[in-house]
């Protein structure tokens, strides 16, 4: 299933990096390195799928020349973010360990976690501002 994606906006050409490049992160205090596969946009943030198979989001790579760029929550449809849900269910049903913080499990549960909240937080200070207005 393929969804829009952002743009970048003024992004200098060097960032982001392009599929076959070293790249640079930082996963719980240690730097590690590995070969950028493709870079994929998440329900809020981009993530950089290595060849190797991890998954690291674009807030954890090292050498950004540019602030990692998030999506506004109202940009996800409602068909999008099932299908998150159901991959989230298919993941926890095979087993996958949520607890691996370079794999998809743990990379997709942040995201729609993350998602979540700004949704809420969203909803919560809109319902804010009309108890303002009708006071």
């Amino acid at each position: 299933m393929s969804f829009s994606k952002p743009e970048l906006i003024d992004a200098p050409a060097n960032w982001p990096p392009v599929s076959g490049e070293t790249v640079t992160f930082q996963i719980m205090g240690e730097i590690k390195e590995g070969v950028l596969g493709e870079i994929r946009w998440g329900l809020v943030w981009r993530d950089f799928i290595l060849e190797d198979g991890r998954v690291i989001p674009e807030h954890k790579m090292l050498g950004a020349t540019t602030s990692p760029e998030w999506r506004d929550p109202q940009e996800v449809s409602a068909a999008e973010r099932e299908y998150w849900e159901e991959r989230l269910v298919d993941m926890a049903e095979a087993g996958l360990d949520p607890r691996n913080r370079e794999q998809s499990f743990w990379a997709e549960l942040n995201q729609y976690l993350a998602y979540t909240h700004l949704r809420l937080k969203r909803r919560s200070q809109e319902l804010q501002n009309r108890t303002s207005n009708e006071r």
